[in-house]
Order: C-alpha cells, then sequence, then structure tokens
C-alpha cells in the first residue's frame, strides 16, 4: 500500500491490477500447508497456463510462513518493477526481518524449502501476469496511437491540467474472474442533450447547484475519497479498510490470504469492467459540460477530474465490489470506522459496508466529478463483480472463515 504512494504510474488503475496478483500470490502461497489445499488456477480466466507454471512444494516438510514471506517479497519487487533503490531496500528489509523470526519455529531444511518454493511461487504469478494485457502498466497510462472520438456528448481533456485518457485499452486485458465483463456490462448511459427539459441538463444543473451550497463536511467527504493530498489511490484506501479489519479481527494468516486473495480479485476486475465501459461509450465530464453547455467557463471541481471518460463511476463500482467482498468475509451490518486519515480528516464510522461503499461513490456527486445516475449504475455493476469473485471455490474450513455479526 505505501509502495503506490511513492513510485510512479500506480494510480487506481495499475494499483488494483498489484492487490490482484498479491492477493493470489498470498493464497497460492499457503495451498500446501492446508489440510484440503487446492490451488485457484483452473478456476481462473487463462489459469490453465497458471496451472503449468506453479512450482511442486513437499508438503510434509512445509513452513507457510516462511513461503509467503518468500513468496510476497517476490512478487512485489516484480509488480514495482520501476520503484526506487530505497523502496526495494525497504522489501529486502522486510523480507529478511520475517525470515529472522522464523528460525526457532522450524528446521533450517523446512525453512529454506518452503522459502524456495515461496520465490518460485512469486516468480510463477508474475510471469503468469505478463500476459494479461496490464504488464508494466506504469509505464503505458497513456497511448499515443489512441484517438478519442468526437462529438456532441463525447470526453474531452479537462482542466486543470487537460491530461491525456489514462489506460484507454484497459477495458481488453484479461479478468481473474471468467467472464465479468458480461456478468457485469454497463448498458448505455443516459442521453445526452443539451436541451434545458433534458434528464441529461438537470443531472448537470443538480451537480452544479450542490457546488454552491457544500458545507464543510462535504468538502470533507470529497476529500477523504479523493485521497487527496497523499497520492493514495482507490484500491490502496480500500485495501487499507480491509487490512483494518483483519488486524481488529485477529484473522490467522489462512483467513487473511482468503480475505486478500477475493478482494485483490474485485478490485482487479471492478476497475477493468469500468475501463471497458469508459471508453466504449467515451461520455463528457460534468466540468466540460457545465462550462459550456451551462456557460459557467470558470466553474471547477472540489478535486481535479481524472483523465477519463465519465461514465460508469469508478470510485461507485469499485467500492460496492470492495464492500460485497467484506460483507461475506466480516457480516452485512458490521460497524467499522475507517482510520486511513485520523490526523488529515479524522475517523470515519459507517454501519454497514453497504454505507461505506455509498458514501465513497456519493463522494464524487459532491466533488461534481459525476451524474449521479454514473454512480448508481456502478454500485450496481460493482455488486455483480463482488458476487462472481466470492462464489468461487476456495480453500475454506472450520477456522479458515468467519461471520462477525
Amino acid at each position: 500500500m505505501r509502495l503506490t504512494m511513492s513510485t510512479p504510474g500506480f494510480n487506481s488503475v495499475v494499483g488494483a491490477r498489484l492487490f490482484g496478483y498479491s492477493g493470489l500470490t498470498l493464497y497460492e502461497s499457503l495451498v500446501p500447508g492446508l489440510p484440503q489445499g487446492k490451488s485457484l488456477a483452473e478456476q481462473l480466466n487463462g489459469g490453465n497456463a497458471l496451472k503449468i507454471l506453479l512450482p511442486q512444494s513437499n508438503k510434509h516438510n512445509f513452513y507457510a510462513p516462511a513461503s509467503v514471506n518468500a513468496a510476497m517479497a517476490a512478487i512485489t519487487r516484480s509488480l514495482f518493477g520501476n520503484t526506487s533503490a530505497a523502496n526495494l531496500k525497504t522489501i529486502d528489509s522486510l523480507e529478511a526481518s520475517f525470515k529472522s523470526g522464523f528460525i526457532p519455529k522450524a528446521s533450517n531444511t523446512s525453512l529454506e524449502e518452503s522459502a524456495g518454493f515461496g520465490k518460485k511461487l512469486g516468480a510463477a504469478v508474475f510471469d503468469w501476469s505478463k500476459t494479461d494485457g496490464g504488464h508494466e502498466g506504469y509505464l503505458h497510462v497513456t497511448s499515443p496511437s489512441y484517438i478519442p472520438p468526437t462529438g456532441p456528448g463525447k470526453w474531452i481533456t479537462t482542466p486543470p491540467a487537460f491530461s491525456a485518457p489514462i489506460h484507454p485499452g484497459w477495458g481488453s486485458n484479461r479478468s481473474f474472474i471468467p467472464g465479468v465483463p458480461g456478468i457485469a456490462l454497463a448498458p448505455a448511459p443516459m442521453e445526452y442533450s443539451e436541451n434545458p427539459n433534458s434528464t441529461y441538463y438537470k443531472q448537470a444543473l443538480e451537480l452544479y447547484n450542490i457546488s454552491l451550497t457544500l458545507s464543510s463536511e462535504d468538502s470533507t467527504i470529497v476529500r477523504f475519497w479523493g485521497d487527496l493530498p497523499v497520492n493514495y489511490n482507490v484500491p490502496a484506501h480500500a485495501t487499507g479498510i480491509l487490512t483494518q479489519l483483519i488486524v481488529l479481527k485477529k484473522f490467522n494468516l489462512n483467513e487473511a490470504a482468503l480475505a486478500y486473495v477475493q478482494h485483490g480479485f474485485a478490485l482487479s476486475d471492478a476497475v477493468l469492467t469500468v475501463f471497458k465501459a469508459k471508453y466504449t461509450y467515451n461520455t463528457i465530464r460534468p466540468v466540460s459540460y457545465i462550462r459550456s453547455v451551462l456557460n459557467h467557463p470558470q466553474w471547477n471541481t472540489v478535486i481535479p477530474t481524472p483523465p477519463h471518460p465519465e461514465y460508469p463511476a469508478a470510485h461507485a463500482l469499485v467500492s460496492a465490489a470492495s464492500a460485497i467482498v467484506m460483507e461475506n468475509l466480516f457480516g452485512k451490518y458490521l460497524t467499522f470506522t475507517d482510520h486511513t486519515y485520523d490526523n488529515l480528516y479524522g475517523p470515519r464510522t459507517f454501519k454497514s459496508f453497504d454505507e461505506y461503499s455509498k458514501e465513497a461513490g456519493h463522494s464524487r456527486v459532491l466533488g461534481g466529478i459525476h451524474y449521479p445516475s454514473s454512480v448508481m449504475l456502478g454500485q450496481e455493476l460493482g455488486k455483480k463483480v463482488g458476487d462472481a469473485v466470492i462464489v468461487l471455490n476456495y480453500n475454506k474450513n472450520s477456522n479458515h472463515h468467519k461471520s462477525f455479526d
């Protein structure tokens, strides 16, 4: 999570993919140590190729923490291929710290063999990741060959930076869950119109009017979920919430692995789904419409509008997918507090995961970045992504999957 803040190119899109592959690595690195451990490879989209790459282990001489430590260090170094030398040293230091703590807990042979398996496992998952279409996405944030369509209602660059559109081909990448883009297929957005009596015009006017009466709490919500100014991203924030709950509920290693792999899949496939729809419809952002059609040429959003098309709302879709997974792990009506920004904005408490996802989505309406209809649709699609993730056949035993209602 911290590395995403200091490594170039690790925006929400690339970050979501990172959490998908790191979650998979964590889960697979534990499989040999589970009584009825079974790889997820056969259930994943294109997973037969992963199955061929996965190493074999000695289940009778296996120390799971050593496998996890080596595997996570390997996949982190690989996925953050462009990070700084200083950041790489922190990975090395963390791996060495854990490794030294294992010495009294298992034989040298067990530690070496388990770590060797983990290292190979991390390398295998990374090799498989190279074939999904998003390899080294941090180097290819924009595409010089992509030319956005033009015409009424089509996306144009937005202030203040007027940046080129990011990741226009991301929706064509391989998903983790088979068929996800079809399962959560976005319908056509509301019909574009400049008629003052149209739904489109009225939603734009609603955003403008909201901006005139924003309360201090509204502004805090926008900035809290905008993850500024700390350079966090949406998937990192969501993973931070999950991590807080894993610690709070004292999950063991197996339980944590189940949580992270499901949540990582949900984040990655949610972003893929939303970007497929965004570049299918290429809809104009509210700031462009309000400036030109409503004739408020100096109007601005509370925080900068991201450089990609408006529909559907990514925050809403990603947060809803995240919420479905966490509901399945912790119970639907768990009251929890997000401490991500205690020093900056203060803690925020939610009575349910649905409430968390709805506030995250609504923050983009308050900020003037998305129309209400785009947020509502994003929430619906995100729930479908989350549902598709949790129905996979994961390793679950009596102490590996708990519900906390």
